[in-house]
């Protein structure tokens, strides 16, 4: 199986994923920073995960279904990747990751984003950067705000499908 085909997969099966526009910019990123360490709030079934760590990076995903979590295992094995999966409500979740990142990609319940910014900002090395998916939904309103005005982070919206936040951390 490859990305494209995992994808069609996934949109007949129901289960959120980026897709191939905004897994462009991903791969953008992953290409450009090269990161050894990367997190992800939000696993799926691993779609976003194989772009995360397809140029070899450590990937440690939080994901609080299990049974997708298992999937997600498969696909990573499938292709290759070198993830851990942590089950469990990422809010409870993160705190027991005691690791610094070169990228941070969110992608979880909307509302949660700005509960767990904090924790991701902890860390969060320092040129790190954090990407988040559907900036525009209602629900990440208050994040949106507070990583535009947070004087901690540079950050940039872009404007695909329903939008991408990427900070980075000075």
């Amino acid at each position: 199986m490859n990305l494209e085909q995992l994808e069609k997969e996934s949109v007949n099966q129901g289960i959120p994923i980026v897709g191939s526009e905004k897994g462009k910019v991903l791969e953008f990123f992953i290409e450009f920073l090269k990161p050894k360490k990367v997190l992800e709030i939000g696993t799926a079934n691993g779609y976003s995960g194989i772009i995360l760590g397809s140029k070899g990076a450590k990937l440690t995903t939080l994901e609080l279904d299990d049974k997708i979590a298992k999937e997600a295992e498969q696909n990573f094995k499938n292709f290759k990747i070198d993830a851990k999966i942590i089950i469990g409500d990422a809010l409870k979740t993160i705190k027991s990751v005691d690791v610094l990142f070169d990228l941070i990609f969110l992608d979880f319940a909307k509302k949660s984003y700005i509960k767990i910014l904090p924790e991701l900002l902890k860390r969060l090395k320092k040129g790190g950067i954090i990407i988040a998916d559907n900036i525009t939904f209602e629900g990440c309103q208050d994040y949106k705000k507070e990583v535009m005005n947070n004087l901690e982070l540079i950050t940039l919206i872009i404007q695909i499908k329903d939008g991408l936040s990427v900070c980075i951390k000075k």
